[in-house]
């Protein structure tokens, strides 16, 4: 659980401190006010980055060079958790007084579960969206995985570049170079491949078993994964990805770039087997999404022994009242959540009732 978190050049931002409590914590404020900068800065913390900026110079107040993010924790891993940002330098982390030396190390030091309006992008957005979204879950359970998908993503960098040399010199055959790419590839491939595929298994059966229990109207949601290359050993992948380089390799050539691998994989959400994005409403959406991310929190409970900060940035936008309530009533039995709103009637008409010992109200 958080306890304390001390801002400094963080957006608007000149110098702020909160303190955060067990059970339900609302951020309450205007817009504008800083909530989700809040909220960004916690999530910094675990996934090295921002969720809303691509840049770390856009999480810096206007004006300013550096920005510093410090943070107390209990119940965790560690005990204070800081990160330094210069400009023209970059960012360290330092964790209870030790420099992290490599940045993908921070992912998974606070197992967190994070639900704002960008999300919108994943269960309607492009399926590069849902990639990147299981590739940072999985990443969080798996430092193996994570180190994978960096080696598979610079050798694909360079593999890429190698077909964009064969392409100037018009050799479009399958040629060594290539097939030395591919050997190392292929092991990676495999491995993502299998752990992509347990995710999803663990997914299916929470939310299963989240419908079940929260509707009674027999709806049920499944993800569906879709590999471009398939096989049950690594052996046997290992034959299908070479045929499949040797076959494509004058297309790959002539395109200057891959056409297969963990960068093509699909996945596909479906409520009552039709496939959200086509036919779902925003409030559907809205819905599948939370359930999504209460479903990402039972997993990482399972897999730390501990359940994980729950960070909700306007949860109750597009949420009909109905389904609000069924969410709220589970959220209320997390152990920690932070909750962002503009406006305490709005919780109280969605089933958060601010007078219950358990939850706190933070004015920002």
């Amino acid at each position: 659980m958080i306890q304390k978190l001390r801002l400094r050049h963080v957006r608007i931002f000149e110098k702020k401190e909160i303190r955060f409590f067990p059970g339900i914590n609302v951020l309450l404020g205007k817009n504008g006010a800083g909530k989700t900068s809040i909220l960004e800065a916690i999530y910094l913390l675990n996934f090295s980055k921002s969720f809303k900026a691509s840049r770390d110079e856009d999480i810096l107040q206007i004006g300013r060079d550096y920005f510093q993010i410090d943070s107390e924790w209990e119940h965790a891993r560690y005990r204070k958790a800081a990160v330094n940002y210069v400009k023209e330098r970059g960012k360290r982390f330092i964790y209870d007084g030790v420099v992290i030396p490599r940045v993908s190390d921070v992912i998974g030091s606070f197992p967190m579960v994070l639900q704002s309006p960008e999300d919108f992008r994943i269960s309607a957005g492009a399926g590069s969206e849902r990639r990147l979204y299981f590739d940072r879950f999985i990443s969080q359970i798996s430092p193996p995985y994570l180190r994978d998908l960096m080696h598979f993503r610079k050798l694909l960098k360079n593999r890429n570049a190698c077909l964009k040399n064969q392409s100037e010199k018009k050799k479009y055959h399958y040629s060594e170079e290539l097939e030395i790419y591919d050997q190392q590839m292929s092991p990676l491939m495999f491995r993502i491949l299998q752990m992509r595929k347990k995710a999803v298994s663990a997914f299916n059966r929470e939310l299963c078993r989240l419908y079940r229990e929260s509707f009674n109207d027999g709806s049920h949601a499944e993800i569906r994964y879709t590999a471009s290359l398939d096989a049950e050993d690594e052996k046997e992948f290992a034959r299908i990805h070479r045929e499949t380089a040797r076959k494509n390799s004058d297309k790959e050539v002539a395109l200057r770039r891959s056409l297969f691998g963990p960068n093509y994989d699909k996945y596909t959400f479906f409520r009552r087997d039709i496939p959200l994005i086509n036919f779902a409403s925003q409030g559907e959406h809205k819905i599948w999404l939370t359930m999504l991310k209460l479903a990402e929190g039972e997993i990482l409970k399972q897999r730390s022994g501990e359940e994980p900060l729950y960070l909700f940035d306007d949860l109750f936008a597009e949420l009909d009242l109905a389904n609000s309530r069924r969410t709220v009533e589970r959220i209320m039995e997390k152990r920690q959540a932070l909750i962002s709103t503009t406006d305490l009637n709005d919780l109280r008409r969605h089933g958060i009732d601010s007078a219950q010992s358990k939850i706190h109200i933070i004015e920002i």
